[in-house]
């Protein structure tokens, strides 16, 4: 993340961690984050009907740009999560005093979360491609690449470079924290598994998508802020001069 000032260091919290990261997003900017993440698309449909469906197909061109940098947006705020929860932020952190990041900056960082999906989940794309099988070891290399994906992620995020991605690198850093490393795995499926839940419950309670994509986002921030306090806690361990 190209950040301009620190965030601050890490400030205790009175509640035990496993219920303190629930409050995560609740601060006023991760609030209105999500609201932002919640309106902007719906916006961009409303013009696409409405207003550049006239003029085809350069609307479409148009439309497609617009979602790109909410994208970019996106993943920028929640690489910026990343880096305040790895400084010990423990609340979503405010941006409003940073500089706001230009067309340039929004593209990078979606490619660069991008490269790290890729780089880990090509093995099973590559398969899939040639076999066009989701068999067993379809599904055992998507799992060697979710296994690896985290500490992509992060080092990526954190480093701002795709050399970061190198594999022997991601490698190293992994057999460092081992074991508290399954554990953070353990927690993001937890968490994947929670939105699963949530998913399936809304749609057969039919909730507006309003409320489940709130509630998504909403876990979205969590984990990231949970990616970003793993390597707080183990920096040291890590040892990347960060």
């Amino acid at each position: 993340m190209k950040i301009i000032e620190e965030p601050k260091l890490n400030v205790k919290s009175k509640l035990p961690w496993i219920i303190d990261i629930f409050f995560y997003p609740i601060s006023a900017s991760g609030i209105i984050h999500i609201v932002i993440f919640l309106i902007i698309p719906r916006v961009i449909r409303f013009i696409d009907r409405f207003i550049l469906d006239w003029v085809w197909p350069v609307g479409q061109l148009i439309t497609l740009l617009l979602y790109l940098l909410f994208a970019g947006y996106v993943f920028f705020y929640l690489g910026y999560c990343i880096f305040d929860s790895s400084k010990g932020g423990y609340r979503a952190p405010d941006i409003s005093t940073e500089p706001i990041p230009d067309k340039s900056e929004l593209v990078s960082q979606l490619f660069l979360i991008l490269g790290s999906t890729a780089i880990c989940f090509c093995l099973a794309a590559v398969y899939y491609i040639f076999t066009r099988q989701t068999d067993l070891i379809f599904w055992i290399l998507g799992a060697c690449g979710a296994f690896f994906f985290p500490m992509a992620l992060l080092s990526g995020v954190l480093f701002d470079s795709f050399d970061a991605l190198n594999p022997i690198s991601i490698i190293r850093s992994i057999c460092k924290v081992l074991l508290p490393y399954c554990g953070l795995i353990f927690s993001l499926c937890a968490f994947g598994g929670l939105v699963a839940i949530i998913s399936l419950a809304l749609r057969r309670l039919q909730v507006l998508s309003f409320i489940s994509d709130g509630i998504y986002f909403y876990l979205l921030l969590i984990g990231a802020h949970l990616l970003g306090r793993f390597y707080w806690w183990h920096k040291d361990k890590l040892d990347w001069g960060l």
